[in-house]
C-alpha cells in the first residue's frame, strides 16, 4: 500500500513540475498560435540567471522573480523585432523560434561556458507523514504551480484582458473592429508566456544540473502535454496532458528504462492525437 501511494506522490509531483515548464508553452502556443521552439532556451536562460543571481548572494525568491524577468525582456525583444510580423504564419514562426533556440544556446555557451552549475535547494529534506515522503522543495514548486495556473485561469477568464484576448481567439477581424488592440494584445501574450517560461527554469534548477540543454528536457514533453490537453485550454488542457505524459512516464519506468518509458508514453500521446486531434479536454 505504502508503495502504492509512493509512486501517486511522485507521479502527482512530477505531473506539476511538467504542468510549470509546459505552461508558458501552454500560454504562447495556446492562445496566439505560435509554436514556441524556443521555449527550452527560455527555460535554459532562467535556470543559468537562477544561478548567476544566486551566486551573487540575492534571495531565492528575489531570484527567481529576477529571473523570469530577464526571460521575459528577452520574449519582448523577440516579439517586438521579429514575431509580431509573422502572427498568423505558424511555420514561419516555428522557424524563427527554432533559429532563437539555436542562437540563444550558443550564446548561453559562449557567456556561461558548458560545464555543469548547480543551484542550491533552498529547501533540503522531506515532510515525513509516516509511511510516505514528499520531497519539501518540489511539493512546494507543484503547489506553485497549481495556485500559478488557478490564478492565470481567472486572469484570462474573470478579467477585462482576459475576455480581450478570448475575443481575439475567437475572431481577430471582429475583435479590432471592436477596438482592440491586436498588436499589444499579442505582445503581452507572447511575454507573458515568456516570463512564465523563465520562472518555470528558475524554480526547476535546484532540482537539476543546470546546463545549455537543460530546457531540452522539457521541450518536447512540454509540447505533448500542451497538445494532448487541448490547445487553448490553459489550466484544464494543461494539467491533463502533464498527467499523461508525466504521470504514465514515472508510472511505465518502474518497470522498464527510462528510454523505453518515454517512447511508449510519446507513441500513446501520438495516438490520442491521432483519434482526438483537439485534445483530451476541450471548451463546450
Amino acid at each position: 500500500m505504502s508503495a502504492a501511494l509512493s509512486v501517486v506522490v511522485d507521479a502527482t509531483l512530477i505531473t506539476l513540475v511538467l504542468a510549470l515548464a509546459a505552461f508558458g508553452l501552454a500560454i504562447i502556443f495556446g492562445l496566439v498560435g505560435v509554436i514556441n521552439m524556443g521555449h527550452g532556451a527560455m527555460l535554459t536562460l532562467g535556470a543559468y540567471l537562477m544561478w548567476a543571481a544566486t551566486r551573487m548572494d540575492v534571495p531565492f525568491v528575489l531570484a527567481a522573480l529576477i529571473s523570469a524577468l530577464g526571460v521575459g525582456l528577452v520574449g519582448l525583444l523577440l516579439e517586438h523585432v521579429v514575431i509580431r510580423h509573422f502572427y498568423g504564419e505558424p511555420l514561419e514562426t516555428l522557424l524563427l523560434t527554432w533559429g532563437f533556440f539555436l542562437i540563444t544556446t550558443e550564446i548561453i555557451k559562449i557567456v556561461f561556458g558548458t560545464d555543469l552549475r548547480e543551484v542550491v535547494n533552498p529547501l533540503p529534506g522531506s515532510f515525513d507523514l509516516g509511511t510516505i515522503r514528499f520531497p519539501a522543495y518540489r511539493s512546494l514548486v507543484a503547489l506553485f504551480a497549481i495556485v500559478l495556473m488557478v490564478a492565470a485561469a481567472l486572469v484570462f477568464y474573470k478579467t477585462r484582458i482576459g475576455i480581450r484576448i478570448r475575443a481575439l481567439m475567437q475572431n481577430s477581424e471582429v475583435a479590432s473592429l471592436l477596438g482592440l488592440n491586436i498588436q499589444l494584445t499579442y505582445k503581452i501574450v507572447f511575454v507573458s508566456g515568456s516570463f512564465m517560461a523563465g520562472l518555470a527554469g528558475a524554480l526547476i534548477s535546484p532540482m537539476l544540473s543546470v546546463d545549455p540543454y537543460i530546457g531540452n528536457i522539457f521541450l518536447v514533453r512540454s509540447f505533448f502535454a500542451v497538445t494532448v490537453g487541448g490547445v487553448g485550454q490553459i489550466l484544464g488542457g494543461t494539467l491533463a496532458g502533464s498527467f499523461l505524459v508525466g504521470g504514465m512516464e514515472t508510472v511505465f519506468a518502474l518497470v522498464s528504462s527510462q528510454v523505453v518509458a518515454q517512447t511508449i508514453v510519446f507513441a500513446f500521446a501520438i495516438v490520442i492525437l491521432r483519434f482526438r486531434p483537439q485534445g483530451v479536454v476541450t471548451s463546450r
